[in-house]
């Protein structure tokens, strides 16, 4: 039987969350130091800029696991069920040109106009990632488990618990310091879980907000 952080036996939100990663234990997939260090960056970016250059990445990319439920999650207008081959296309049909990313190693894909955009999408993405690398376990877990239930996209908490990804900080020597490293310029306490769950939510908010800002502008050109 899993376990809590203090031994218990895990609250009832963990087990869910295992399960819709297809995984039976935490930190199951595997985290080199390459991949480490590319947690927070760009892994992944294609220029569509043709319904051809769409349907090769669409081939090239059907058998990623979070491509269509990242894309369409935030596009309400795109039938659920579409084929992960055919996704690309079809948001090029509603938005036009753009790139398609993936922010990570094992980060969210997006759609985006241009650099710019992708540098915000890429900005918004990486202040989850280091918030929730020194958030205690139980409590990167417990958010985790709230932004599933947010929307069934909101899963980019989850794939970093499934990973080694944390970098807790150093226990401090004596709690005095530990408590005063904290007000120092550039260091703040770890977050909490509502503050992760925020960052998640942000992050998808923005992504659909472009993608509904292109759709708008591109059917004006149509």
């Amino acid at each position: 039987m899993p376990t809590g952080p203090t031994g218990r036996e895990a609250p009832t939100w963990e087990a869910p969350t295992w399960q819709a990663l297809g995984l039976s234990r935490p930190r199951a997939l595997p985290l080199t130091g390459a991949a480490r260090e590319r947690l927070a960056h760009m892994t992944e970016l294609r220029d569509i800029d043709s319904p051809a250059a769409a349907a090769r990445a669409g081939a090239e990319y059907a058998g990623e696991r979070w491509l269509a439920p990242d894309l369409l999650g935030v596009r309400p207008w795109l039938p659920p069920g579409t084929p992960h081959r055919e996704v690309p296309g079809a948001v090029l049909n509603g938005e036009w040109t753009g790139f398609l990313a993936l922010l990570g190693e094992y980060g969210p894909w997006v759609y985006a106009a241009d650099v710019r955009a992708l540098q915000v999408l890429s900005g918004a993405y990486a202040a989850l990632v280091q918030a929730a690398q020194t958030a205690p376990e139980d409590v990167a877990l417990h958010a985790a488990a709230l932004s599933l239930a947010d929307a069934p996209h909101h899963t980019l908490l989850i794939r970093l618990e499934a990973t080694p990804y944390r970098r807790p900080e150093r226990p401090a020597r004596w709690w005095p310091a530990r408590w005063w490293s904290w007000r120092l310029p550039g260091r703040q306490p770890p977050a909490d879980a509502a503050t992760l769950v925020e960052l998640e939510r942000a992050f998808w908010t923005l992504v659909a907000a472009h993608a509904q800002d292109r759709r708008a502008v591109w059917a004006i050109r149509r």
